[in-house]
């Protein structure tokens, strides 16, 4: 039926991660997101990344994508936003993730290193990630 994107094939993202992503529903996730206005300088409550993965067991961390929600005020500085994330991090803490299946993880890593180090993984400065 063509169009782009694609219809998963009936491969549940378990076995399409090669076992790394071990999560099937999606953990929502609450925060705030604090703007100072014109002066810049936003930024968020928590760190939440999302992790995606290869059938190799190589998983790519980047931010995930907030949903923001109404203020309740115009002149409030903050926000509540919400994220839908499988697997991933918060403030360095991982979850629906099975260690023992991953081979490498990329993208933004600097505060899971710690979590890298336990599962036996080391810095690889060449390509820029974390190997077994």
């Amino acid at each position: 039926m063509g169009g782009r994107g694609s219809s998963g094939g009936g491969i549940s993202s378990a076995a399409a991660s090669g076992g790394a992503i071990t999560a099937t529903t999606p953990r929502e996730i609450e925060t705030t997101y604090f703007s100072m206005g014109s002066r810049g300088g936003a930024r968020y409550k928590d760190e939440v990344l999302e992790a995606s993965a290869d059938k190799d067991g190589n998983l790519e961390f980047s931010y995930a994508t907030p949903t923001f929600h109404e203020k309740s005020a115009k002149t409030n500085k903050t926000q509540t936003v919400t994220y839908s994330v499988t697997a991933g991090a918060i403030n360095g803490e991982t979850f629906g993730i099975n260690w023992d299946k991953v081979n490498s993880i990329s993208g933004q890593t600097y505060s899971l290193r710690q979590e890298a180090k336990a599962a036996g993984l080391k810095w690889n400065r060449d390509r820029k990630r974390w190997e077994r």
